[in-house]
């Protein structure tokens, strides 16, 4: 399985080779700057309570430096989620060709359920004179969590090693459990059967020994003298 930060740089290393591969955007020039921005979140795991780092990467695909970038990230619902910060706007100076910045900002969810954002806002100078705008990629849907399904999930992930991956979810969690039962189960009514038998088998045998007219009790008890002087 791969992590969320090999995943992140895999989408990252695709959208410059997009952009690399059709050239510079219609509306600039060959020579200018051009900016491809990624979005991503930078937890694996997204918990209720628990800081969530949203990264924006902005890459400079083209051939002269970008300038006066701004970059803008709308749309956080403060009933959904706290801002910790520091902003979800930032300003760069200038981002030179073939080189990229990165701005982080901070949110702590509030509600637990699938989450899903929209894309980042980017405006820039691309070339003398020539103002460009773009936006990022949107986020696609990620579980928040609460605590107890975090642990649960844990749990869950402790236990596909211990099962050698046979048990990596709740419903085969719940099957393997139904199946054990069952095993159980037979295993106990085997033992039942068994030992019902062997009382049955004992019965009869004291019943012979008492039709030849025999005691069972002083068989038991010469048994238990043969013992003794073993």
């Amino acid at each position: 399985m791969f992590s969320r930060s090999a995943v992140r740089a895999t989408t990252l290393a695709l959208f410059v080779a997009a952009a690399l591969f059709q050239g510079v955007v219609a509306d600039n020039a060959p020579s200018s700057a051009h900016l491809i921005v990624h979005k991503s979140v930078a937890e694996s795991q997204l918990i209720i309570g628990r800081n969530m780092t949203i990264e924006i990467t902005l890459y400079n695909a083209g051939e002269t430096t970008a300038t006066d970038v701004e970059i803008d990230d709308p749309g956080w619902d403060t009933s959904s989620f706290a801002m910790l910060g520091p902003s979800t706007f930032a300003k760069f100076a200038s981002i030179p060709p073939l080189t990229k910045k990165t701005h982080r900002f901070v949110v702590v969810p509030k509600v637990a359920g699938q989450f899903s954002a929209g894309p980042s806002l980017v405006s820039y100078t691309a070339a003398a004179g020539h103002q460009a705008s773009g936006t990022s990629n949107a986020l696609d849907p990620l579980p928040i969590l609460t605590p107890l399904e975090a642990k649960v999930e844990v749990a869950m992930k402790f236990g596909s090693y211990l099962t050698l991956g046979f048990c990596n979810n709740a419903e085969e969690w719940t099957k393997a459990a139904i199946i054990t039962t069952v095993l159980v189960g037979l295993i106990t009514v085997n033992w039942i059967a068994l030992k019902g038998k062997r009382a049955v088998v004992e019965a009869q045998r004291k019943q012979a020994m008492k039709s030849l007219g025999i005691n069972p009790k002083d068989v038991a008890v010469s048994k238990k003298q043969k013992k003794k002087k073993k």
